[in-house]
């Protein structure tokens, strides 16, 4: 039974370690720990009582434990970590199995140090944590194997006569709990959004909106009034951050709701990877250092496949992505997954110009799309734009006019009285509760509303204009080398075409500085915390740096498949094996020579006492061992049968006393291997 407990513990160890190199796709990675865990099993039962349970499962032979490799092994495992790709959406697989290898080296350098300095314990907790990072991600046949080994360490570690049908029965449970807990997770994770307060609360903290390709009027209502409204959502790091971070633009207005157009004027590939992240560009070698400037943006919001940029941009650069969408607007959308940062281009001023603006080309006669307005919104805004005044159809003009007249007769309110964020519509479709008649009748509400109408008013002039959300009026802090935008920065403005390219017009008046809670002394020294932390591991992630590691990667491939690799690696064996032993040898004679000089030392002391003593007879006889004088020469005096040291008390204890040194260090000098009855005198 001790033998089948000590092979039960090698069965465990090695399948936990082949389940994790499965789990995580390096197999072979898995294989050398298990062909080692199998090494020291054999060894610990070949090495015991013949059941390997001397020691627990070890002898005094083991190698000592080193904690220097515990410890130094945590150097890999993070440089490790640091050039492994992270994920825009989920946990990295790495944050599981990088740990679970490390865990998977501990228990092997404690098995084979066990009895000197390592401990059954330490590789039984080691090994089971590595058995629960296998099941990460793991296919049915991991899961089999988990279980499998699971129960290998039941019977090699439970109390001794332990009942199979009990070993059995904890499987059992262990199952159906996992399952259990796995299928609750699963129903978590597909219901959180829709059920419940909780829910609710989680859609409100995990969704900005007023970015999808359609949005109703007044979608930022929930940005403004939610208890989140002062999460910092974006940071981007640059101090000359554009004040205006364009996401959307949108073309038709109608029943309430913004339309993309609809389809993108072309659809961009990866002209290049800068590290992990694709690159895209709006023409050709745009987005190149000696260009432009790559801007990095970090997110912590579901950005709709939207690639916020500033305006003006000529390229984006987002990780693990194939394709995205670039509409004549200016605007980069489509692209696969959700994104928790990515990077932006703009041209240098030596290379800027109206050519490249990035917003889209000048517009065309034949394209009607900017001067689109509803039939059932004329008439309204035929009234609007008579009270108003408007009659030129000159762009500065018009958009004056409509500016003073929001500052003179409206004021900024997030609460636009009568409207709501679900109202119906007529059988014969106009819409009953129309937002913006709601809005000017008030005179009062947010960006979205006033942009929505200046809008309209600006093509009832004949003058195209387009609708635009985004961020704008970031938040600077003094020493910071980012800005940042909070919920409550989600804004929307117009684009006017005038002078040959389109302009940004922001219609909204001055927001009041009460409007929004500002931020406490430590919200925003924690919060500069935070970005530089997410700075720090962005750098170490995805920073430039990681291509003088690709390149030398490249190097050291090409090494390893040249013969002169390994010749040279043969002759620096070689040298430093021969250095080895020169050295061994240098301290092998100095060991001899202190042995020596030990010896001679001792023989000298002995052969002076023998001498003294035989100048009164008491001569050593053959045979007689130095112990067996020493103790003649102790009656002697005890006795005091010679009368000869009765004046010389002293010169006899001196004497006596060298005898009795070589008695007792002959055996305690360094590897003297002489036998104590070669010493004849």
């Amino acid at each position: 039974m001790s033998l089948f407990r000590e092979i039960s513990k090698t069965l465990f160890l090695t399948l936990a370690s082949l389940n994790l190199g499965i789990s995580s796709g390096l197999e072979w990675l898995g294989i050398l720990f298990a062909i080692g865990f199998i090494y020291l099993g054999i060894r610990d039962t070949r090495h015991g009582n013949g059941y390997g349970l001397e020691g627990n499962g070890a002898t005094s032979k083991n190698p000592r434990y080193r904690k220097a490799w515990a410890y130094g092994a945590i150097v890999p495992c993070a440089i490790w970590w640091v050039l492994t790709p992270g994920v825009d959406y989920g946990v990295s697989p790495w944050l599981v199995f990088i740990p679970g290898f490390y865990l998977c080296f501990l228990a092997l350098i404690q098995k084979r140090s066990l009895g000197n300095g390592g401990y059954e314990a330490f590789v039984a907790f080691d090994g089971c944590a590595v058995l629960l990072c296998s099941f990460f991600q793991a296919g049915r046949p991991g899961v089999i194997t988990g279980i499998v080994a699971l129960f290998f360490a039941l019977v090699a570690y439970s109390r001794p006569k332990t009942a199979l049908w009990k070993h059995l029965l904890f499987i059992l449970l262990f199952v159906c709990f996992g399952f259990s807990a796995y299928g609750g997770w699963q129903y978590w994770k597909n219901h959180r959004s829709y059920h419940g307060s909780w829910g609710r609360d989680y859609y409100e903290k995990n969704r900005v909106m007023g970015f999808d390709p359609v949005v109703s009027l007044g979608s930022f209502s929930s940005n403004y009034h939610s208890r989140y409204n002062g999460q910092v959502v974006i940071r981007v790091w640059d101090t000359l951050a554009p004040e205006y971070l364009k996401g959307a633009v949108y073309e038709k207005y109608v029943a309430g709701i913004w339309k993309l157009p609809p389809k993108p004027e072309k659809k961009l590939y990866p002209s290049r990877y800068n590290v992990d992240y694709a690159v895209f560009e709006i023409g050709d070698s745009l987005a190149v250092p000696e260009k432009s400037c790559a801007i990095w943006v970090q997110t912590a919001m579901d950005n709709f496949g939207f690639m916020f940029a500033a305006p003006g941009a000529v390229g984006v650069a987002a990780k693990n992505a194939d394709s995205l969408d670039y509409y004549n607007t200016g605007i980069f959308t489509g692209v696969n997954g959700n994104r928790s940062d990515w990077y932006y281009f703009v041209l240098n001023d030596e290379f800027a110009g109206a050519e490249s603006v990035g917003i889209g080309p000048a517009i065309m006669d034949t394209d009607l799309n900017f001067l689109h307005i509803a039939k059932p919104y004329e008439g309204l805004i035929d009234s609007i734009a008579v009270e108003m005044g408007l009659v030129s159809q000159n762009p500065d003009t018009t958009a004056f006019a409509i500016r003073q007249y929001f500052r003179n007769n409206f004021k900024y309110s997030l609460v636009v009285p009568g409207v709501h964020h679900h109202w119906h519509r007529h059988k014969e479709g106009s819409p009953k509760e129309e937002p913006l008649r709601h809005f000017w009748t008030a005179k009062g509400g947010y960006c979205e509303y006033y942009a929505t109408l200046a809008v309209l008013l600006l093509r009832h002039q004949r003058i195209p204009a387009r609708y635009v959300t985004g961020f704008a009026h970031p938040e600077r802090v003094a020493g910071r080398p980012y800005v940042q935008y909070r919920r409550h920065h989600s804004h929307a403005w117009v684009e006017v075409y005038a002078r040959g390219t389109w302009l940004p017009f922001d219609p909204t008046p001055p927001i009041p500085a009460a409007s929004f809670k500002s931020p406490s002394w430590f919200q925003t020294k924690w919060e500069g915390i935070q970005g530089r932390f997410a700075f720090f591991f962005h750098f170490l992630k995805e920073g430039e740096w990681r291509r003088t590691v690709d390149d030398w990667q490249s190097i050291t491939q090409r090494m390893l498949e040249s013969p002169f690799f390994y010749g040279g690696l043969f002759a620096f064996i070689c040298i430093i094996f021969l250095l080895k032993l020169r050295k061994n040898r240098a301290n092998h004679r100095t060991i001899k020579s202190q042995i020596s000089d030990s010896s001679k030392d001792l023989i000298r002391k002995l052969d002076t006492a023998e001498k003294y003593f035989a100048k009164y007879g008491i001569v050593r006889n053959a045979g007689e061992t130095v112990e067996q004088f020493q103790a003649r020469l102790y009656k002697i005096c005890e006795t005091g049968k010679d009368e000869h040291f009765v004046g010389q008390l002293e010169k006899y204890k001196e004497m006596f006393a060298n005898i009795e040194t070589y008695n007792n260090l002959r055996w305690k000098n360094l590897k003297m291997n002489v036998k104590r009855d070669n010493y004849r005198r």
